[in-house]
């Protein structure tokens, strides 16, 4: 299992720790523990439009998707996007920010998670918005915004583990 095998190797006796990563390192602490609450809540925002909001484009009538769409597009930034972009961000940053004793390989997975949830996102979720926005509802790219969008929503459930794992084995200064 992932967890067990990123127990093994503890960022103290590990060649490469990050510089004046000490456990006594208060900020280190406080990242971890508003990377987890974020990542924790761009998780839950990842599965409620998996579940929820992107499912239900299919029930916008034709005529109407195209203002729906828009509607959409215009209320999620403050709610969605920012949180998700610092939280894909900060996790890819985690590797060099991690309290010392978070093991480099949790850190790594952390990292990957964020990578993964950016490029899911670039790559494919916005550019299937786009399409929605371009050629209105279609159900095509529906179903490939869901995929793109289950990719990021497996990626920040894996980092996000990974997070309240390392909080729960970390020391508090």
């Amino acid at each position: 299992m992932i967890l067990s095998s990123l127990h093994t190797t503890d960022a103290r006796t590990t060649p490469g720790s990050t510089p004046g990563s000490t456990p006594g390192s208060p900020w280190r602490r406080r990242g971890l523990v508003g990377l987890a609450a974020l990542s924790a809540y761009s998780t839950g925002i990842g599965w409620q439009a998996q579940l929820v909001s992107y499912p239900l484009f299919r029930a916008v009538g034709e005529q109407d998707f195209l203002a729906y769409h828009q509607a959409y597009n215009h209320a999620i930034p403050v709610v969605v996007i920012v949180p998700g972009f610092v939280t894909f961000l900060a996790s890819i940053a985690f590797l060099r920010s991690r309290p010392a004793d978070v093991p480099v390989r949790a850190a790594a997975v952390v990292a990957v998670s964020g990578a993964v949830s950016l490029l899911s996102t670039v790559l494919w979720a916005i550019p299937m918005h786009d399409r929605l926005d371009d050629i209105g509802q279609s159900q095509a790219t529906i179903d490939s915004l869901l995929d793109a969008n289950l990719v990021r929503c497996l990626a920040l459930s894996v980092g996000t583990g990974v997070l309240l794992w390392c909080l729960g084995r970390t020391r508090r200064s």
